[in-house]
């Protein structure tokens, strides 16, 4: 389990950091741009005139880097879970499921490390939470 843990934080957290990369200095080709009009340009024009890109693009970085590191990998683990949904929201709604291959198998990879790293997490699942006096 070991191996498998280290293997796949390793993956996870090199794809999140070069893809975070991509986002604030672009250095891997872009496909092309979607058919003007069509939900995924509007989507695009959005984020794009916004910055909210350039958020997005640090998350990814960050929770790589933290993830990569190990150190932190449940705090890593947690920045990257809402741009994983966000990840699976756009291919599925407005993309009606293409492109869904690599963002799935990162969420696979994301599930096993929570799983992983279980331990880390149990608090966020208590029933009985209360406030630290």
């Amino acid at each position: 389990m070991k191996i498998a843990t280290l293997i796949v934080r390793v993956l996870l957290g090199l794809g999140f950091m070069v893809f975070g990369l991509n986002i604030l200095y672009p250095f891997l080709p872009m496909p092309p741009p979607p058919p003007e009009g069509s939900l995924p340009a509007h989507f695009f024009a959005a984020v794009g005139m916004t910055g909210w890109m350039k958020v997005v693009g640090i998350c990814q970085l960050v929770g790589g880097l933290l993830v990569l590191s190990g150190r932190m990998a449940p705090l890593g683990l947690a920045i990257l879970a809402p741009v994983l949904v966000n990840i699976f929201s756009f291919h599925i709604f407005l993309m009606g499921g293409e492109g869904l291959a690599p963002g799935f198998i990162f969420a696979l990879f994301e599930i096993f490390l929570i799983y992983a790293y279980r331990n880390n997490f149990r608090g966020l699942f208590t029933t009985h939470a209360t406030p630290t006096p």
